[in-house]
C-alpha cells in the first residue's frame, strides 16, 4: 500500500512568495516606467486623427475579413502595362502585391474581435508593435550595456517618426518590430550559439516576409554584410580586395553604358549596379575595422555538425507562419504561392517607374534631420569616425612595413624603435547598424516610391547606432583613477570642475543660436547693420566659452571633457526632439504642416460622419432590423466616386466610416454632371418609397453651376460652401524652380537636357526649365545660407510656415435637405452674422458695368460724389471708370512699378474732392491720383522681393515690427477715406490697418496678427461711416470687427462690436469685402458662397442675395462692393467679370 508523503520543505508556489523590494534592481524600474510611458504614448488618442488614405484601406479590408464579408481580390500576375491583373475573387483574405502582405489584416481582425471595429481597433496592432518595440530593447543590453538599453527604449519609443508610425494604420509599424527582432536574434544567436535566438530569428523572418514587400530590401541589405564576413572569414579572403574591385569595375561599367533590364518597367543595370556598388564600398570599410577572428563560419559548421535539429525546427517555425498566413489559415493555398514571387514582380514591374510620392532624391534628408536628428547625427559621426579609423590603420600598416637591415647599416637603438600596436577591433552591433543606416537610406532615396513611412526603416537602425554612441559616451565621461588627465591630487578638482562642462556647451548652444538668429534676420542700412552687431557679439561670448571649454580640456582630459560635451548635446538635441514629437502625434497629427504628414484625411471628416450616423439614427430608427439595431444605418447617401479612372473619388476614408451604411450610392461624376435635374438625387428609403437622398457629400471641382443650382433647390450646406476633404504639405513644384517648396531643387544641372528642355508629349516638365535649374548641390547648401536661417528657424521651433507656402487641399461640399436642417452643422445653431440668419432675396441688377472687365478680375470698386464708379481691375492692372449708366469713361494705369503703373490693384476709394487713391497691392503702396487720373502721389515700400517683381515688407503681424515700419505693406488691399481726410489702408499680410492723412503722411495704425479682440488675420477689406466707425472685414478670424472713434482723432484699439461670417475660412484668397451707408448699414461680400449680405450696426443680420449662375440676379465669386448717394450698391461679379448695380428694398431694421 503506498504512502503519500509531504515534502517538508516544499518550493513555495510563485503566487506566495513574498515580495522582497530589495531584490528588484533600479535598472529594471526605470524600465518599467519606460514601458508603461510607451504603453500611454502608443495608446492614447489613437482615434484622435482621421484615418489616412492608406489606413481606412487597410482598416476596411480588415473588417470585411472580420465580418467574413469577402470579395478580396487576388493576385493573378502583371499585365504589360505593369499593372496587377485581378480576374480571381476570393471569399476570404488571398494576397495582391498592391496592399501588401497578410499579418496586418489578420492581426487587424483580432483587433476587432477583441474589442470592436474602429479608428482605435486599426491602429491597435502598430501601437502594441511599437511597444513591443520599446520592450525588445531589453536583449540589447549585451551590445550597448545596461544604460545603453534604457537609452535605446527611449529613443524606440519616442521619437517622432517611429512613435507616428506606429500609431498609423500601416504595414511598416510592423515591419520595424520583425526588423529589430531579426537583428537582435541573429547577433543573439552569433554570440551564444542558443537556438531560442535562431528561432526568435527565424519567427520575425516570417512575420517580415508576410507583412510587406520591403523584406527584399532587408535581405539584400543584410545579405551583403553577411556574405562579406562570409568571405573575410573564408579561404578566398586574401582575394577579397580582388573580388571588390571585380565588382567595383563592373558596376562602373554598367553605370556608363546602363542597358536596360529586360524584365520590368523603366528598369537598368545602372541604377542597380549604383546599389549594390555602395553597399560592398560601405561593406569593405566595415571589413576593414571588425574583428578578424572568425565568429560566422564557426558558428554556421557548430550549428549543422551538432545541432543540425534546431535548424530544421527554425525552418519549420518560418515556413509554418508563412504557409498559414499566406494560405489564409489554408483556405486559399495558391497564396503560397503568390507570395514567393509576386511582390517582386509587381513593385519592380510598375511601381519602380511610378514613383508614388514623386519625391526628390534629397526628401529623407529632410526628414531625417528635421525628426531624427541624434539618429541621422550618429549615422553621419560614426561613418567619418569609422574613415579616420581606417585611414589611420592603413597609415600604421605602412609604418610598420620595415624594410630588412643590411650587414651595412647602423644597428637602430631599441629605444628609437618605432613599435606598432595593434589599432582594438570594432564589435559587429555599431559597423552592422550603421552599414544598415546608410544602405537603407541609399536604397530608399533611390527608390521610385518615396513616402513619408519609410523613414522609419532608417530610423530605427539610427537610433540603435546613436544608442551605442551615447553607451559609449557615458562609458568615456566617467572619472577613471588612473594618474592621467588630471587624476591624483588634481582629481578633486576634476570632479568639481567637470560640471561646468555642459554649462558651458548649454551656453554655447544659446550663443549660437541667438547669433544665427540675428545674422538671419533681414533688413537693410541701418537695421541690417544693427543685426550684424547683435548676431556679432553673441559670436565673440561663444569663442570665449569655447576657449573656457578647450582650457577645461587641457586640464582634466580631452576625451572626458568632449564625452560630457556630448552628452549635454544630446540631451539639448533630444528636447528639440521630444518637442517635435509632441507637434506630430498629438497636437497637429492631422494638419499638414509637418513634411511627415502626407496627403492627410482632415478633420472634418469624421466630424461629418458622426453627424451624418445621429442624423441617421433619428430619421430611420422606425426601420430596426436584427442587423440593424439602432435603426440608423438604412439612410440613403449619395457620395461622389470620381471620374471614370477614380479621380476626385471620395471613396476612402468614406468606404471605411460608412462601412455599416446599407444604402451608399457611390455616384460616377458623369452620372450626375450630365443633364443634372432633383431625380438625380433620388434614392430608396427602406420602406420602399423614393426620394431626394438626405445627404449628398461631391468632390467641389466636380459640382458645376447647373449641378449646384439644381442642389440649391432643395438642400442647404450646413458646413459652408466647402470642407476640405484632405490635404498635404506644400512641397512646391518640381517644375517651377523659383518658386517655393522643397521641390525646386528637384531638377538639376546634372538633370539629362531631354528631361529640362521637355517634349511636345509632355516629357519632363512639357516646357523648357534648363535656365531655371540650380546647381546639383544647392538643396546641400541651402540651410548654410544666411538669407534662409531666419525662416528655417521658425519652422523647426515653432513649425511655422514661411509665406506664401500653405497646405495643398481636396474639398468637398456636403449638401443636407433642408427640411432635415438644423441638427447638422452650422444649421444647428446659427446666430448673428451667419447666412443662414438673414431673408434671402432674389435681387435682379439694374445696370451692367462690363466692358474691359470681361476676361479681366474685378476687385475693388468706388462711387465719387457724381456716381461715376471705379473699379479696379487687378488681372489687367488698371482702374476703369464707369458712369452711373455702366458705360466706361476711361482707365487708368497699366502693369508695372513706375509712377502711373499698377501691379494687381485691388481697393479703390475717393474722397470728397473727387482724388482717388487706390491699394496697389504688390507694389506696396497706395497711389492718390486727381480727377482727371493723374499721379499725385504715392507712399509705403516694400523691402523684400517676393519673385516675379512682388514687392512687400514682412512683418509678420508682430506690433514692434509693425512700429518700426509703419507704411511697409505687405498685400494691401482694402482702402477708405473719411469726411476729415484720413486715408485707411487695410495692410492684409502685416495683419493690422494704418492710418495716414490724404498726402501719405503716417498718423497711426492698430491691429495685429492674432485672433483677440482688436488682432488681425488677413484683413482685406476697410470701410469709414458718417460717424467715423471704421469696419474692418477680419477674414482669416471669419469676422467683422468695428472700432469706434475715440474723441482723440483716433479709433479705439478695441473693437465695439464684433460679429462672426460664414463664408470667411481660413487660407482663403478670393478677396472678400466690406462698405458701409451713411447710416451704418454694413454689406460684406462672401465669395465663397456668392453671396452679399447686409446687417446693421450690432451685426443683426437685415438681407442676403446673390447665387450662382449667369443671370442678373446672380452673384460669382462677388468681391468690392461700393454704395452711392441713393443707397444702391455696386457688386464687382468678379468671376463673371462684371459690375451689378442692385437698388435694394427697404430694410426692416430688427
Amino acid at each position: 500500500m503506498a504512502v503519500e508523503t509531504i515534502d517538508p520543505n516544499p518550493r513555495p508556489f510563485a503566487l506566495t512568495r513574498a515580495f522582497d523590494l530589495a531584490r528588484v534592481r533600479w535598472e529594471v524600474v526605470a524600465y518599467t516606467l519606460i514601458i508603461v510611458a510607451s504603453v500611454m504614448a502608443h495608446l492614447w488618442g489613437l482615434d484622435r486623427m482621421a484615418l489616412h488614405h492608406d489606413e481606412s484601406i487597410h482598416a476596411w479590408s480588415s473588417w470585411r475579413l472580420y465580418t467574413g464579408a469577402g470579395g478580396f481580390n487576388c493576385w493573378s500576375g502583371v499585365e504589360i502595362e505593369g499593372r496587377p491583373r485581378i480576374d480571381r475573387i476570393s471569399p476570404t483574405y488571398c494576397y495582391d502585391p498592391v496592399y501588401h502582405g497578410p499579418s496586418l489584416y489578420y492581426f487587424t481582425a483580432l483587433a476587432y474581435f477583441l474589442f470592436g471595429d474602429g479608428d482605435a481597433q486599426a491602429r491597435l496592432p502598430m501601437a502594441v508593435a511599437g511597444i513591443f518595440l520599446v520592450a525588445s530593447a531589453w536583449w540589447l543590453r549585451p551590445y550597448v550595456g545596461r544604460g545603453g538599453a534604457l537609452v535605446a527604449a527611449l529613443l524606440l519609443g519616442f521619437t517622432p517618426a517611429l512613435l507616428y508610425y506606429t500609431r498609423f494604420a500601416r504595414h511598416d509599424g510592423l515591419m520595424v518590430l520583425w526588423e529589430l527582432w531579426m537583428f537582435i536574434g541573429a547577433l543573439r544567436w552569433l554570440d551564444t550559439g542558443k537556438a531560442r535566438w535562431l528561432y526568435l530569428t527565424a519567427v520575425a523572418i516570417a512575420l517580415a516576409v508576410a507583412t510587406h514587400e520591403l523584406y527584399y530590401i532587408l535581405f539584400f541589405i543584410f545579405g551583403i554584410f553577411v556574405l562579406m564576413r562570409l568571405l573575410a572569414e573564408s579561404r578566398f579572403a586574401r582575394y577579397l580586395n580582388f573580388f571588390l574591385l571585380g565588382v567595383m569595375a563592373l558596376a562602373l561599367v554598367l553605370m556608363v553604358f546602363n542597358p536596360r533590364i529586360p524584365v520590368g518597367q523603366g528598369l537598368y543595370f545602372g541604377e542597380k549596379a549604383f546599389l549594390v556598388a555602395t553597399a560592398f564600398l560601405l561593406a569593405w570599410l566595415c571589413q576593414s575595422l571588425w574583428e578578424p577572428q572568425p565568429i560566422l563560419i564557426p558558428r554556421l559548421q557548430e550549428l549543422w555538425r551538432e545541432r543540425r535539429e534546431t535548424i530544421w525546427i527554425a525552418l519549420g517555425i518560418l515556413f509554418s507562419i508563412y504557409l498559414v498566413l499566406y494560405s489564409s489559415f489554408f483556405i486559399y493555398m495558391r497564396g503560397a504561392l503568390d507570395g514567393l514571387y509576386a511582390g517582386l514582380a509587381y513593385w519592380l514591374g510598375s511601381q519602380q517607374e511610378y514613383a508614388r510620392g514623386d519625391q526628390p532624391w534629397y526628401y529623407y534628408l529632410i526628414l531625417l534631420p528635421l525628426y531624427d536628428p541624434l539618429a541621422f547625427a550618429a549615422g553621419i559621426g560614426t561613418v567619418v569616425a569609422m574613415i579616420v579609423a581606417v585611414a589611420q590603420r592603413l597609415v600604421a600598416a605602412r609604418k610598420a612595413r620595415v624594410p630588412e637591415a643590411s650587414a651595412e647599416d647602423e644597428q637602430v637603438p631599441a629605444s628609437e624603435e618605432t613599435i606598432v600596436v595593434p589599432a582594438k577591433p570594432w564589435p559587429l552591433y555599431p559597423l552592422l547598424t550603421v552599414f544598415w543606416f546608410w544602405t537603407a537610406l541609399i536604397i530608399f532615396s533611390w527608390a521610385g516610391e518615396k513616402m513619408p513611412w519609410l523613414v522609419v526603416h532608417m530610423a530605427l537602425p539610427g537610433n540603435l547606432l546613436m544608442a551605442w554612441v551615447i553607451a559609449k559616451m557615458i562609458e568615456a565621461a566617467r572619472p577613471t583613477p588612473s594618474a592621467e588627465d588630471g587624476a591624483g591630487e588634481g582629481r578633486p578638482f576634476a570632479w568639481a570642475t567637470i560640471w561646468l562642462v555642459p554649462v558651458l556647451t548649454s551656453l554655447i548652444g544659446v550663443a549660437v543660436s541667438v547669433a544665427l538668429w540675428r545674422l538671419g534676420e533681414t533688413g537693410a542700412g541701418q537695421e541690417a547693420q544693427r543685426n550684424f552687431l547683435q548676431g556679432l557679439v553673441p559670436l565673440l561670448i561663444a569663442g570665449g566659452l569655447i576657449y573656457w571649454l578647450l582650457t577645461l580640456a587641457h586640464h582634466l582630459g580631452a576625451r572626458q571633457v568632449a564625452a560630457v560635451a556630448g552628452l549635454t548635446l544630446v540631451v539639448l538635441v533630444g528636447a528639440y526632439t521630444i518637442r517635435a514629437t509632441w507637434l506630430v502625434v498629438y497636437t497637429h497629427p492631422d494638419t499638414p504642416i509637418e513634411p511627415m504628414i502626407y496627403t492627410q484625411t482632415a478633420p472634418d471628416v469624421p466630424r461629418h460622419v458622426a453627424d451624418v450616423r445621429e442624423l441617421a439614427i433619428n430619421l430611420t430608427r422606425g426601420s430596426r432590423t436584427s442587423e440593424d439595431v439602432t435603426g440608423g444605418l438604412s439612410m440613403p447617401i449619395i457620395v461622389d466616386s470620381g471620374g471614370p479612372s477614380g479621380d476626385g473619388s471620395l471613396a476612402w476614408p468614406l468606404q471605411w466610416y460608412f462601412r455599416d451604411f446599407q444604402r451608399v450610392a457611390w455616384t460616377k461624376r458623369e452620372d450626375f454632371q450630365t443633364n443634372p435635374t432633383q431625380s438625380t438625387f433620388e434614392a430608396q428609403m427602406p420602406d420602399g418609397t423614393t426620394v431626394l437622398a438626405p445627404v449628398v457629400m461631391l468632390y467641389k471641382p466636380h459640382v458645376t453651376t447647373e449641378v449646384r443650382n439644381v442642389l440649391s433647390e432643395a438642400y442647404v450646406q450646413p458646413y459652408g460652401p466647402a470642407s476640405i476633404f484632405n490635404w498635404w504639405f506644400p512641397e512646391g513644384d518640381k517644375c517651377s524652380p523659383q518658386s517655393p517648396g522643397y521641390k525646386r531643387f528637384y531638377y538639376s544641372t546634372w538633370t539629362p537636357r531631354d528631361e529640362l528642355e521637355g517634349t511636345s508629349e509632355g516629357g519632363g516638365c512639357g516646357r523648357d526649365i534648363s535656365a531655371e535649374v540650380y546647381g546639383p548641390f544647392e538643396v546641400l547648401m541651402w540651410p548654410f545660407r544666411r538669407e534662409n536661417w531666419g525662416t528655417l528657424g521658425k519652422y523647426v521651433l515653432y513649425r511655422e510656415l514661411p509665406y506664401p507656402l500653405v497646405p495643398g487641399a481636396r474639398e468637398m461640399e456636403f449638401w443636407l435637405r433642408q427640411d432635415l436642417a438644423g441638427g447638422v452643422g452650422e444649421a444647428s445653431g446659427i446666430g448673428s452674422g451667419t447666412t443662414g440668419a438673414a431673408p434671402s432675396l432674389r435681387l435682379v441688377a439694374q445696370q451692367v458695368a462690363a466692358g474691359p472687365l470681361e476676361g479681366g478680375n474685378p476687385t475693388g470698386a468706388a462711387v465719387d460724389a457724381n456716381g461715376n464708379l471705379y473699379v479696379a481691375d487687378t488681372g489687367r492692372h488698371q482702374i476703369h471708370v464707369f458712369s452711373a449708366t455702366g458705360e466706361l469713361l476711361r482707365s487708368i494705369g497699366g502693369f508695372g512699378n513706375e509712377p502711373g503703373q499698377l501691379y494687381e490693384p485691388r481697393g479703390v476709394a475717393v474722397d470728397s474732392a473727387g482724388n482717388l487713391y487706390v491699394a496697389d497691392t504688390w507694389n506696396a503702396r497706395v497711389v492718390k491720383y486727381n480727377p482727371e487720373g493723374q499721379v499725385m502721389t504715392t507712399w509705403g515700400s516694400g523691402e523684400s522681393d517676393l519673385a516675379d517683381g512682388r514687392r512687400a515688407t514682412i512683418t509678420d503681424g508682430d506690433p514692434a515690427r509693425n512700429e518700426a515700419n509703419p507704411l511697409g505693406f505687405f498685400g494691401p488691399r482694402g482702402i477708405a477715406v473719411d469726411n476729415e481726410g484720413r486715408v485707411y489702408i487695410a495692410d492684409t499680410g502685416n495683419r493690422r490697418i494704418v492710418v495716414t492723412d490724404d498726402t501719405g503722411t503716417f498718423l497711426y495704425q492698430f491691429g495685429g496678427a492674432g485672433s483677440e479682440l482688436g488682432q488681425f488675420n488677413e484683413p482685406t477689406g476697410v470701410a469709414v461711416d458718417a460717424r467715423g466707425n471704421v469696419f474692418v472685414a477680419d477674414i482669416w478670424n471669419g469676422r467683422v470687427q468695428v472700432f469706434t472713434p475715440d474723441g482723440s482723432g483716433r479709433v479705439s484699439s478695441i473693437p465695439l462690436v464684433t460679429w462672426r461670417i460664414s463664408g470667411w475660412n481660413e487660407n482663403t484668397y478670393d478677396d472678400p469685402s466690406i462698405a458701409v451707408t451713411a447710416e451704418s448699414t454694413v454689406f460684406v461680400s462672401v465669395p465663397a458662397r456668392n453671396q452679399v449680405l447686409a446687417f446693421n450696426l450690432r451685426g443683426d443680420p437685415l438681407l442676403r442675395w446673390g447665387g450662382p449662375g449667369a443671370d442678373l440676379a446672380s452673384l460669382n465669386g462677388p468681391s468690392g462692393m461700393a454704395v452711392d448717394a441713393d443707397g444702391g450698391v455696386w457688386v464687382t461679379d468678379r468671376l463673371s467679370g462684371r459690375v451689378l448695380y442692385f437698388v435694394l428694398p427697404a430694410i426692416q431694421m430688427p
